[in-house]
Formats: C-alpha cells, structure tokens, sequence
C-alpha cells in the first residue's frame, strides 16, 4: 500500500514503508537501509504512520503527543503507541513490537570481521565510540550503530545501520575530527543535554544490509582505575528486549575491556581482534579436513627389487 512520498527501509526480510513530516531524519538515522526497489515478492511489508493527533487533552490544553501507528500491508491496523523518540526499546522503526516473536535486540555496537563478530556493551558515557573507530580502522566493519539484532528463526545477527552515539568528551572528539556535516547532527539527549549523532560509513566500512552475521562475542566495556587496558573472559547478564529472549545469547562468548580514556582505543582494539580472531582461527583450524575414513585404504608399497613389483 505504498503511498507517493513515502519513504521505503528495508530490514532483514521486512520492508517498510514510513509516513512522516521529516524526510531528512529518517534517512539520516537509516542511511543504507533506505530504497527505492520497492515490492520485492520475497519480502513481508508493514506500513508505520507518524503523527500528531489532533484531538486535545481533556482540559482543553495542549494537543496529545505524537503518535505512530504500525499496519500491515494490507492496511490493517497492529499496534499503536506514543513517541517518545529513536532511543526506546523497542524502537518506533524497525517496529519490532508488531513482529511477534522473531526477534532479540540489546544495545550494543556490533562489528564484524571475516567470521568474526563483536558487540560492545557499554553505557552512555563509555568508550564504546572509541573503540568501535579503532576496530574500523583494523579492518572491522559495522554492523550496528546501537542495536544488536538477533533474528531468532535464522539464529543470525541482521544489520540495523542507525548512527553511534557521542556524549560529553566523545562527542567533542567527533567534532574535531574532520567528519563530513552531514555524517553528524545533534539531537536532544534523553539523559539531559545533547547527543551527537556519527554514521558509521563515517568512520568505516559497513556490511550489506542484507548481510547475515554470526552470533557475536559480547564484549562489556567498564571503567579502569589506571590508564592499563585489559581484557578478560568473565559472566555478565546483558539486558535484553523481550525479557525471556535472554537465552538467545546464552552460547555467546563474554568478556570484560577495561579501560579508562579514549587514550586506549587504539590498545583495546588491538586486544579484541587478536583474542576474537586467534580464537576464530583456532576453531577453524579444529574443523580442519583430517581425511576420509570411508575410503578404501590403499595397499602398501611393494619392497624394491621384490617380484611383487614386476609387471606380469
């Protein structure tokens, strides 16, 4: 039920079509994710409606807060819910409320490399910017900005390319560092203040959005007491969305990166790719082709000079 004006994203195996005042944001926060090859008959499609009822309070005050409605392709109506901005969980776009049970989310910023994957798990005041930059430059491309999307039929990571947030002395950073305009915009911060917004394609390259990833290793980024980096395996429960989808994750490496600045990016990303792709690179190695041992064995050689070795 595509509507002239529209704009069109597609996810995974979900296209969908957008109904909103603000064309620019939304292809600002979607980048690659946006389309104009519309109606692919291997694709679910919904339909997500922004805007701002008219209907006023009861007191008669200020009109009712913006509203975003998700249908289904064939216009029938499937949730509809408040906006309260891009950072709830889950978000308005992708509207992974209306999609049953396909799908995990937990915040993080996910990279990949060859078979490897990671996704960084931090706070809003972390290093996580920091790091996420040194691994593109090691050749580690996104996969996430700020959500890690688990499709839990596939069993696989699909890439949802919405920007990294910057807060406070990273977002400073950002903007001294010689990134294009309009890879950058500044939005109001639901923790007070304001947030910078970095597309990835910024900092480095990014995966297909079509892409199929690998279940990450999840790597919690914490705070150090001195300027050392370190990184070790340890256990640590991740915050999930929907609660009970905990257990996607269960078979998913953990590791703890302490680290106190951005100084250490450059360090913490070196310890990343070393341990995720030694181990990646060890478990290849176990699954090393060792022989056919159905196949008929083959008889041994004759001593030399013996008549065996004759031609008859």
């Amino acid at each position: 039920m595509n509507v002239k004006g529209d704009i069109v994203l597609r996810f995974s195996e979900i296209e969908v079509e957008v109904a909103s005042s603000d064309h620019s944001e939304i292809a600002f926060l979607f980048g690659p994710h946006v389309t104009r090859d519309t109606g692919s008959a291997s694709m679910a499609s919904m339909r997500v409606e922004f805007t701002v009822p008219t209907r006023r309070q009861p007191d008669g005050g200020t009109p009712a807060e913006k509203e975003f409605l998700v249908r289904h392709d064939d216009g029938t109506p499937l949730l509809r819910r408040t906006f309260r901005g891009w950072g709830t969980m889950p978000p308005p776009l992708p509207p992974f409320a209306a999609l049953g049970e396909r799908y995990a989310l937990m915040r993080a910023v996910v990279l990949a490399k060859n078979s490897s994957t990671v996704a960084l798990v931090g706070g809003p005041y972390s290093e996580t910017l920091s790091v996420a930059s040194a691994l593109a430059q090691r050749s580690w491309r996104f996969v996430s900005g700020q959500l890690l999307v688990f499709d839990l039929a596939e069993e696989q990571v699909v890439p949802c390319l919405l920007p990294l947030e910057a807060r406070g002395r990273a977002a400073r950073r950002m903007r001294t560092a010689g990134l294009s305009e309009e890879s950058l915009r500044t939005v109001p911060s639901p923790l007070g203040g304001e947030m910078l917004l970095v597309r990835p394609e910024s900092l480095g390259d990014v995966v297909p959005v079509d892409a199929r990833i690998a279940l990450p290793s999840l790597v919690r980024l914490c705070g150090a007491v001195d300027d050392a980096v370190r990184m070790a395996p340890t256990e640590f429960t991740p915050h999930v969305w929907p609660r009970e989808a905990d257990t996607a994750f269960s078979a998913a490496p953990r590791y703890q990166l302490e680290i106190s600045s951005a100084n250490g990016a450059e360090e913490a990303a070196g310890l990343i790719d070393t341990e995720l792709t030694r181990k990646n690179d060890a478990e290849r190695s176990r699954k090393k082709d060792d022989g056919c041992p159905d196949a008929p064995a083959t008889g041994p050689a004759a001593p030399a000079g013996s008549t065996a070795s004759l031609p008859t």
